[in-house]
C-alpha cells in the first residue's frame, strides 16, 4: 500500500495553524493606531459640526491655561470661605435661638437640618461664646469673600486675556459677588420649601434653582474681566454654572450628607473632607469652564463680524 493511500496521510500533510495571542506591546500598538484613526475622523468632522468645534476650542483653551490648576486654586479659596461662613452660621443660629426663646436643636430642625448634622450644629450653637464668635467671623467672612472674588477675577482675566496681571476688583463687583453667594446658599432652602409646599413641585423647584443661581452669576459675570461683549454673551456660562451647581447640590444632599450622618464612624473626618473637597473642585471646574465657554462663543461671534 502506498503512503498516500494510508488512512490519515492527507490529514498529516495539512498545515497546522496556531493563533498566537498578541503581546502587551502589540495590544498597545493596536490601541494607539485605533486612537489615531479616531482622532483623524474627529478632526475631519470638526470642520462640519460647530458644536464639536466649540468643544475642541474649550478643551484646547483649558489645556493651554492649566484649567485644572485654576480649579484647584478656586477650590482652596472656597474651602477657606466655608470655614468662617460655617462658624458665622452656627453662631448666628444660636443667637437667633436665644432671641426667639427656642432651643438650638429646634431651630436647627426648622432650618432643614436633621440627624447628626442637626445635633452637631445645635451643640455648637449652645456655646457661651457665640457672641464673640459671631463678631469675629463677620470680618473673616468679608475678607475670605474678597479673596475668593479676586481669585475668580484672575481666572476670568487669564481665560479672556491670557494673563491675570493688573486685575482690580471694585466695591460694586465685590458687593454683587457677595450677594450672589447669599443667593446661591439660599436657593437650596427655597427649593426645599417649594418641594414641601407642592407635591408636584420637583421640576419647578429645579427650574427656580437654576434661574436663581444662573441669574446671580450672570450679573457677576458682567463685573469680571472680559473683552468687549454685551451681557447676553454671558448667558451660556451662567446656565452651565447653574445646572452644574444643581448637580453638585444633589451630590452633597444624597452622598455627602448621608456620608456624614451614617458613615462618620467608618470613614472618619478624612472621608468627609475628601467628599467636601471633591465637590469644591467640581465647583471650581464649573467656574473655569463657564468662563471658557463664554470666551469661545465671543471669539466665534467676533470672527463672524
Amino acid at each position: 500500500m502506498k503512503e498516500a493511500d494510508r488512512p490519515g496521510a492527507s490529514d498529516a500533510r495539512q498545515t497546522v495553524e496556531i493563533e498566537v495571542e498578541p503581546t502587551v506591546t502589540g495590544r498597545f500598538a493596536r490601541s494607539l493606531a485605533r486612537a489615531r484613526l479616531l482622532r483623524t475622523r474627529v478632526e475631519g468632522a470638526r470642520q462640519h459640526h460647530p458644536t464639536l468645534e466649540l468643544a475642541f476650542d474649550i478643551v484646547e483653551s483649558d489645556s493651554s491655561i492649566g484649567g485644572g490648576l485654576l480649579a484647584g486654586a478656586l477650590a482652596y479659596r472656597l474651602f477657606v470661605l466655608l470655614l468662617p461662613y460655617a462658624l458665622l452660621f452656627v453662631s448666628g443660629l444660636g443667637l437667633y435661638a436665644g432671641a426667639v426663646d427656642k432651643s438650638p436643636s429646634t431651630v436647627a430642625e426648622e432650618a432643614g437640618l436633621h440627624g447628626l448634622i442637626a445635633s452637631q450644629v445645635a451643640s455648637t450653637a449652645s456655646g457661651s461664646a457665640r457672641w464673640l464668635v459671631f463678631v469675629v467671623m463677620v470680618p473673616a467672612v468679608v475678607y475670605a469673600t474678597a479673596k475668593l472674588y479676586r481669585a475668580v477675577a484672575v481666572v476670568h482675566a487669564i481665560v479672556w486675556h491670557g494673563s491675570g496681571r493688573g486685575v482690580r476688583i471694585t466695591p460694586k463687583g465685590l458687593g454683587l459677588f457677595g450677594a450672589s453667594l447669599l443667593v446661591t446658599f439660599g436657593a437650596a432652602g427655597i427649593v426645599g420649601w417649594i418641594r414641601r409646599q407642592d407635591e408636584l413641585g420637583g421640576l419647578s423647584a429645579l427650574l427656580v434653582y437654576v434661574a436663581l443661581v444662573g441669574g446671580a452669576w450672570l450679573v457677576v459675570s458682567t463685573q469680571l474681566p472680559h473683552r468687549e461683549a454685551r451681557w447676553p454673551t454671558f448667558i451660556p456660562g451662567a446656565l452651565l454654572l447653574g445646572v452644574g451647581l444643581l448637580f453638585v447640590n444633589v451630590f452633597n444632599v444624597y452622598v455627602t450628607t448621608r456620608l456624614v450622618e451614617d458613615r462618620a464612624n467608618t470613614y472618619g473626618a478624612l472621608g468627609i473632607a475628601a467628599a467636601l473637597l471633591f465637590s469644591l473642585v467640581i465647583v471650581g471646574r464649573l467656574v473655569v469652564v463657564s468662563a471658557e465657554l463664554n470666551a469661545s462663543l465671543a471669539a466665534r461671534h467676533a470672527q463672524r463680524e
